[in-house]
């Protein structure tokens, strides 16, 4: 756990585009045998207009949900953690004070997102270098970061709840048009939650309950058990559709439970029961489904640990869109997640803009279970497209027997904003239109479209207990030993 937290720290400082303390993070925890899951998402403010306009919720000042991501680590540390917080917090303190060269990713969302960023005065001034972005390799140092997390790490996560940082992060929201507030801020508390749970060829696969869109991962599955998917070869027209009508299923039936929970609660008390499972074995036509979320580049970060006792945690934390609200205090060095973007506009649904709500979250931890021993931990970035990527690596692995960096290596597809089908660009050229015979419709991505595919990373734990790691090459990413 301590690895794991230092390791999250440092991903908000080295990715300030993706998940940076403004964020939030969800979580999968498995302890001495037992499996724990930790929302860390937050709630829109107390005082969020009731007639913001859908434009006012995906970005700028309106559009921040209360950060996470700082009381979900302290709540980890605080029932798992070994060392002292404030070592814990010391490598992403240096990274920050120091400086890092400038990664690609960070490079690439500093340049798709330039005008943007010019656009806001705290933008411009953490994350340019004068009125340009960095280059690849650049020294970029945090100053403003490294005193917030200094604070945190003697202070505790109250620093960060409780006294100056969110008081200076909330008087900047206030001046630029925002509500997050110091009350938002202090009543903010992580939730432990029991975590969703289904078999799949023999192996039991978990993940977060709503308002995650895990859901949707375990939906997918249920409905790919009863087909004929191990039979289909990789990347044939029948594996894809099979898939593809899966996750069109899925989301259909999903859609209505990923939301606050406290709004669902009395109907996931039926959650993967027989009548939500004959819902979606009716809903296995080829429908248009629309996902509530942009299908644009995202910024969110995965780390996974795991250790030689069965061990493991995977967090999965992120600001949505790259910078968020595309709002930062430059004097704490924190940009403002935009996950009211998550919000539904849709009258009378659940997942309805509101304040004190938790919007539905695409953040999909995973972890996979055989005969009661951790058998793989999971995560992507991708926005509303995680479940799907996870999916299919799974299914690569479970269904068709390809080793690890195989099923991780193995080109993918997506689903965008309008339920339509994407295939990753060095796929057959021809499978477009073999697939709408087959009567799904699906287009090549551009080789710049990357970000649909997400960047899966994956532990194996052998019953040995032997561990194998992969990193996807699709993003910056790394599998290491410690």
């Amino acid at each position: 756990m301590d690895a794991a937290i230092a390791g999250a720290a440092s991903l908000a400082v080295v990715l300030p585009h993706a998940c940076t303390l403004g964020g939030d993070c969800f979580a999968l925890v498995h302890n001495s045998g037992e499996l724990h899951g930790l929302n860390g998402s937050g709630r829109s403010p107390a005082a969020l207009p009731t007639n913001a306009k859908p434009e006012q919720l995906a970005r700028g000042p309106l559009s921040c949900s209360t950060p996470g991501v700082v009381g979900a680590w302290g709540a980890m540390h605080r029932r798992f953690g070994c060392m002292p917080w404030g070592d814990v917090m010391q490598r992403a303190i240096t990274l920050a004070r120091d400086g890092v060269p400038a990664s690609q990713e960070f490079v690439a969302g500093t340049t798709d997102y330039l005008d943007e960023l010019r656009h806001d005065p705290g933008c411009g001034s953490l994350f340019l270098d004068g009125d340009k972005p960095y280059r690849k390799g650049d020294i970029f140092r945090q100053p403003a970061l490294a005193r917030a997390l200094e604070a945190i790490s003697v202070g505790g996560t109250d620093e960060f709840y409780r006294g100056w940082i969110g008081q200076h992060v909330c008087e900047m929201i206030a001046q630029r048009g925002g509500v997050l507030a110091r009350s938002d801020l202090e009543a903010y508390e992580p939730l432990w939650v029991e975590p969703l749970r289904h078999p799949y060829r023999g192996h039991n696969v978990c993940v977060m309950p709503p308002n995650s869109y895990g859901l949707a991962m375990l939906l997918q599955l249920v409905a790919l058990e009863g087909s004929r998917l191990r039979e289909q070869a990789l990347g044939s027209v029948e594996r894809l559709r099979l898939l593809m009508e899966a996750a069109e299923a899925a989301f259909k039936v999903a859609r209505p439970l990923m939301a606050d929970p406290a709004v669902v609660a009395d109907r996931l008390a039926d959650v993967l029961g027989p009548r939500m499972i004959a819902d979606l074995r009716a809903a296995l036509r080829p429908e248009p489904v629309a996902i509530a979320e942009q299908l644009r580049s995202h910024g969110t970060a995965v780390i996974s640990v795991a250790d030689s006792e069965g061990n493991g945690v995977t967090i999965v934390q992120s600001i949505f869109a790259p910078f968020g609200s595309g709002v930062a205090d430059t004097g704490t060095g924190i940009v403002l997640n935009n996950r009211l973007l998550g919000f539904s506009h849709i009258p009378g649904h659940p997942n309805r803009a509101a304040p004190n709500k938790r919007p539905a979250h695409t953040l999909n931890p995973a972890m996979v279970f055989k005969d009661n021993r951790l058998a793989f931990l999971l995560g992507t970035p991708g926005g509303s497209g995680q479940t799907i990527t996870l999916t299919q690596v799974l299914t690569n692995m479970l269904d068709l027997g390809l080793d690890l960096p195989s099923a991780i290596a193995a080109s993918r597809w997506s689903m965008d904003l309008q339920g339509n089908f994407t295939l990753e660009h060095d796929m057959d050229p021809d499978l477009p239109a073999r697939l709408a015979v087959a009567g799904v419709p699906a287009r090549l991505a551009a080789r710049n479209q990357r970000y649909f595919f997400g960047s899966a990373e994956c532990i194996a734990i052998d019953p040995s207990g032997a561990l194998t790691a992969v990193a996807d090459f699709r993003r910056e990413a790394a599998a290491v030993a410690l």
